[in-house]
């Protein structure tokens, strides 16, 4: 979905890319950049074909990808009721064993450690990594399992299919996602009931006119779920699957007026009430932090561009506290770094540990992990994730600088805790989609396993005695027929190898944390409704609940460790979550909020279900397809999902019914099939073909061209085929190309076609008839290439590329005669082409590239760009290119204020170097000088002026030598304006002051710093000069527009003028 995927040896664009990679192998057409997709590891992919579908893995996550297959057809067993809709064909799956493997798909890219999993319409695959425990993987497979439910309904049962249908309904993402997340997690979800109860207390409730219109501020995961609820909880679950096979033809406004027999308008009115209803009466009784706890990392005491502080770690002193939140905006710290704050104040002090831009810490493992100091405070263990899996670092605090790299022989890591003696650290270790505990010594040696099973173990914590190891798990599993257990909190006996549950735990529990004493211990827990903090007094075998927060106790996802607490000062610390924020608070000795002992209730205060009394004749059902109408009447109450019937016993289907059957189809594991994968290629993109006809004073001709994609599932392996024709058959564009993208050293090979058309000379003439004439004379080049390319990723940002290209040129002869009367064209007449020759070349290649610039919206924020290439050529024409292109872009105010600078230069040199000289006149080089005159017919003799040197100094603009240098300081004009009552918006718009410098030349030539007395630009050449302004327009995703005024300061008229071109600042 977004991210920084590049893929350099692929072929998607039309015309203009084809055109790109079948250019001469000259240095213009080898400028390009881009970070990495690293394949780490060779996967070895295998099948397991079930009933409904094709589940794809590899050998060392077997075990949990079978596991996975079965919780597939369950799913599907579930779903199909549910959305009244069945399978024709059988479905692909992709399953990774990590994060880390997952980054590294070829179909999807990294899409970012937010992203769970995956779905495309094209061809409705699946791709998800496994979590470490099972029910949150089931989830996420269930979740994208509607998506391809959805895309299914869309496409009558044929992937592929209908893609136009469902552009032109487009369903916005409250529905798409918030559909797919209800039906996989239901009604028991207390994350979005914080989210709704916090929207309602502050009066941030989006209608669904709001969530259609801005996703990205309105959260369609939590706030369409919600939405989706309130549909079953009144008209009951079968209605979801009515209103979705209804959409496709009548689009998400009509179908719900047909079902539900009422406006979206009207719909969302209503939800709100019922949220108001069912949320505000409860927070009576509740508590906001400020009664029990103090602010401790907040916006206004810690800045930072968001209000976003997680996965706190205190440190045993409690001096300090390390997080992982975003920084200054200005400094253009705008990614989730690692920071440490004096954890009496708040104050941030500074950044320990780079994300994102960082090689060797490309994401912090911020949903699932958290960082943990040494006992006497100077190191802090954290993970980060290196060359696509998670590696173990220990920091030196005081220098930040990192002592240690545990090269473990692990996936996953996640959440270090270290031994009171300061001499282990035990973690939670992936291997194959399933954790374990692990330990392993400071120095890096003594890696052993402390448990091996199928469940979740996580988020161990160590005792201060060293004794016991805590560590949330789902030890409640029943893999026989996967009736998929909630976290609860267990202790591992260090000595014995003994684990035992903590008794009595309902709900979801998380994160525990030892008391100083080491007779308690701190976690989370929901099974009020709400995320809490509870206690566990070893002693007295009891739980306390020690907070009621009308917020709730936890930072992204309901798994995410969201509580530390400090040994020698006895202070906790937790993250909390209120008004759209993550803030962290701290409470001193927080043992003293224990109350009576915690007994489980019937109901909760959190969710309380309210009397819907909304008339049943809101608004007319819709009829207007002719076939029939379903008005369903509103019940006079909420109808609670629990309290409806399972399927077969005559009452209606209910999404409870349906999470809750373990063992609903089943499938018998004896029936799979098991096989290595071998991909078949499908089309994966193809643009739109394009046919004309067009006659011209030259003849008749066909015009037009397509590109075509095809890959394997997997996207491994990819054939490009593109083809354009330009008026007749000989001038054809043909492109055909093989890729392997599977191994992380990746290669292509193909065979390209293309023509040129060069202005060789005009030369005045008198024709047969004795009148004035102009002869041009153009040379056409047919160049064709057998060509093999390699590239070589060093990391995500570096890259290392070889290839070798041989070349096949003719060359012939094309005149236009043009008739003159009175200065007017009165006649033309082509010739017929005029072989000249033939060439070959052999064209070896070697590049160095490195890039981890960040992207705005019409041009790189910050970060740099280098090339370095060398390219010789041997055969009939012989040369060597040198290439050196680096560029830089430094914020002076992030995303306001950039200051880019760039120098090139690409130098031909050898015997043929002339024979195709490169031009710095173009909008993207130097500006301000593609006016000037090159006509040979008007530069020279009898026609030239009397200024001709100056005139025609177009000349002086072409070189088998460039070398140029350009300085823009960047800043926004235009974010974004909405135009009225008009429902578009003007597009990003980009201002830049500019500065030009450059120069081409053949080897020969005198080249000085300023032009010379005696300037003569055949034998003489000097920098040219410009400066100006320019705006970027980046039209709605497609293309940035580019104007740019520019002023010459080396030419004969200097004048400026402004210049209209396509694509992205330098």
């Amino acid at each position: 979905m977004f991210g920084r995927l590049v893929r350099r040896l692929t072929v998607l664009g039309a015309a203009a890319a084809s055109a790109a990679a079948l250019a001469p192998s000259r240095a213009g057409a080898q400028l390009y950049f881009g970070q990495n997709l690293v394949q780490y590891d060779r996967l070895d992919w295998r099948v397991i074909e079930t009933e409904h579908f094709l589940v794809h893995y590899y050998p060392v996550e077997r075990q949990a990808a079978h596991d996975a297959a079965r919780m597939a057809e369950r799913s599907y067993a579930r779903l199909s009721r549910l959305m009244q809709h069945q399978f024709r064909e059988k479905k692909p799956i992709i399953v990774f064993q990590s994060r880390g493997d997952f980054a590294q798909s070829n179909v999807f890219g990294d899409l970012g450690e937010g992203t769970g999993g995956i779905t495309d319409i094209l061809r409705q695959r699946m791709a998800q990594p496994l979590t470490g425990d099972y029910r949150s993987f089931e989830h996420v497979l269930m979740h994208e399992m509607v998506h391809q439910f959805q895309y299914d309904i869309f496409a009558r049962g044929k992937a592929g299919a209908n893609i136009q249908q469902y552009a032109q309904v487009n369903p916005p993402s409250w529905f798409m996602e918030g559909m797919a997340e209800f039906l996989s997690l239901g009604y028991d979800h207390p994350q979005t009931d914080a989210w709704l109860r916090d929207a309602a207390i502050n009066g941030n409730l989006p209608s669904i006119k709001q969530m259609t219109d801005e996703p990205d501020k309105y959260f369609p995961y939590r706030f369409g779920f919600a939405l989706w609820q309130y549909v079953g909880r009144r008209w009951g679950d079968e209605i979801i699957g009515e209103i979705m096979n209804a959409v496709p033809s009548l689009g998400v406004e009509r179908a719900f007026r047909r079902e539900l027999g009422m406006s979206l308008e009207d719909l969302s009115d209503e939800w709100h009430e019922s949220v108001q209803d069912r949320f505000l009466p409860t927070v009576v009784s509740m508590e906001r932090p400020r009664k029990f706890a103090q602010p401790l990392l907040t916006q206004r005491r810690t800045g930072g561009v968001a209000d976003l502080y997680i996965a706190p770690a205190l440190s045993p002193d409690g001096k300090y506290i390390a997080f992982i939140s975003y920084g200054s905006l200005l400094r253009g710290e705008v990614f989730p770094d690692l920071y440490l704050a004096d954890a009496q104040t708040g104050k941030r002090l500074k950044r320990l540990v780079r994300s994102t831009t960082n090689a060797q810490t490309e994401e912090l493992r911020q949903l699932y992990s958290q960082a943990s100091f040494s006992p006497d405070g100077k190191l802090l263990a954290y993970v980060g994730q290196t060359e696509g899996k998670d590696v173990l670092y220990l920091l030196d605090v005081a220098t930040r600088e990192t002592i240690r790299r545990f090269d473990l022989p692990l996936e996953g890591v996640t959440s270090p805790s270290w031994s009171p003696d300061g001499k282990q650290l035990v973690f939670s270790g992936n291997e194959g989609g399933i954790t374990d505990l692990y330990v392993v010594n400071e120095d890096g040696t003594g890696l052993r396993a402390l448990t091996h099973d199928r469940n979740g173990d996580l988020q161990p914590s160590w005792s201060p005695d060293g004794k016991t190891i805590a560590f949330a798990s789902d030890r409640e599993t029943n893999f026989d027929v996967l009736r998929l257990a909630k976290w609860t909190i267990a202790l591992y006996d260090v000595a014995s190898g003994r684990i035992t549950e903590l008794p009595r735990q309902a709900g979801l529990n998380i994160n525990p944390q030892w008391a100083p004493d080491g007779r308690s211990i701190a976690y989370v827990s929901d099974r009020t409704g709400v995320a809490n903090l509870f206690l566990y007094d070893l002693d007295a075998g009891e739980h306390y609940q020690l907070t009621n927060v009308v917020g709730a106790v936890n930072a992204l996802t309901e798994y995410s460790p969201a509580i530390t607490w400090a040994h020698a000062t006895d202070v906790l610390a937790f993250t909390y979550y209120e008004k759209g924020t993550n803030n962290v608070w701290s409470i001193k000795n927080p043992r003293l909020l224990k109350r009576a002992p915690f007994r489980d209730h019937a109901t909760t205060p959190a969710v309380v279900a309210t009397r819907d009394t909304t008339p049943a004749t809101a608004v007319a059902p819709d009829t207007s397809d002719g076939s029939r109408s379903i008005y369903r009447a509103p019940s006079a109450e909420l109808r609670p999902s629990a309290t409806l019937g399972a399927a077969g016993s005559g009452t209606p289907l209910t999404v409870t019914a349906m999470l809750d059957s373990a063992a609903l189809a089943l499938p018998d594991t004896t029936r799979f099939k098991d096989y290595k994968y071998a991909g078949g290629f499908q089309p994966e993109y193809v643009s739109q073909p394009q046919v004309g006809y067009g006659a011209n004073n030259f003849g008749q001709g066909v015009f037009g061209g397509t590109t075509i994609v095809l890959s394997d599932l997997l996207g491994n392996q990819q054939l490009a085929f593109s083809g354009a024709i330009n008026g007749r058959i000989s001038d054809a564009m043909v492109f055909a190309s093989y890729a392997n993208l599977s191994r992380r050293m990746q290669y292509q090979t193909g065979v390209s076609q293309m023509p040129y058309y060069l202005l060789g000379e005009r030369v005045p003439i008198t024709d047969d008839q004795g009148q004035n004439a102009v002869e041009d004379r153009y040379l056409r080049y047919v160049q064709r290439d057998v060509f093999a390319t390699g590239l070589y990723p060093l990391d995500r940002f570096r890259r290392i590329e070889f290839g070798m290209r041989a070349s096949s040129v003719s060359q012939s002869q094309i005149t236009v005669t043009s008739t003159l009367q009175g200065g007017f064209i009165t006649g033309q007449k082509l010739g017929k082409p005029q072989k000249i020759g033939s060439a070959w070349m052999l064209s070896p290649s070697v590049a160095y590239v490195s890039d981890n610039a960040l992207y705005g919206w019409t041009s790189p924020l910050m970060g740099h760009r280098y090339r370095v290439q060398f390219e010789p050529s041997v055969g009939s024409w012989r040369w060597l290119d040198y290439l050196v292109d680096a560029r830089r872009y430094d914020p002076i105010l992030f995303n306001f204020l950039t200051v880019a600078t760039r120098f090139t230069t690409s130098i031909t040199a050898g015997r043929d170097e002339t024979r195709f000289r490169k031009y710095i006149g173009r909008a993207d080089f130097v500006r301000g000088y593609d006016r000037q005159a090159y006509d040979t017919y008007f530069c020279s003799g009898e026609n030239a002026p009397a200024n001709a040197g100056d005139a025609c100094g177009a000349l002086q603009l072409f070189g088998s030598r460039v070398a140029f240098a350009n300085a823009e300081l960047r800043f926004p004009l235009v974010r974004r304006l909405d135009l009225g009552l008009l429902p578009i918006a003007l597009p990003p718009v980009e201002g830049a002051f500019f500065y030009d410098a450059g120069l081409a030349w053949d080897g020969g030539m005198k080249v000085t710093a300023r032009r010379p007395a005696n300037y003569d630009q055949n034998t003489m050449r000097f920098p040219l000069r410009s400066y100006g302004f320019g705006m970027r327009i980046n039209l709605f995703g497609f293309v940035v527009l580019r104007w740019d005024y520019a002023k010459p300061l080396d030419a004969a008229n200097r004048k400026a003028f402004g210049t209209w071109s396509f694509g992205p600042s330098f």
